[in-house]
């Protein structure tokens, strides 16, 4: 079985629409049970940058790029914790 690096090759990949659609029913129903089973818990920019060890100035730049976005609560900026870990775990959204 080959490898494929999408770093240094484009890859075109044929996908018939009931497998295109199953997939993403099944992202769906996964990321649905995983907001159901657990509360939203929210952290502040210092409590993020500590797990994620970055500076709050990348803090400030993801959200500026949407790669975590922050929330406001009340006039307080928080990041939900289940996106930082998303970001330790290496997923992308």
């Amino acid at each position: 079985m080959e490898n494929f690096n999408c770093q240094s090759s484009q890859t075109l990949m044929l996908v018939s629409k009931d497998d295109l659609e199953s997939v993403i029913q099944n992202v769906i129903d996964k990321l649905l049970s995983q907001r159901e089973n657990k509360p939203e818990i929210f952290l502040t920019a210092e409590e993020t940058s500590k797990r994620l060890n970055v500076d709050r100035s990348t803090l400030w730049r993801w959200n500026k790029e949407g790669y975590l976005v922050a929330n406001k609560v009340g006039s307080k900026v928080r990041y939900k914790l289940s996106d930082v870990e998303r970001i330790q775990k290496g997923e992308l959204l």
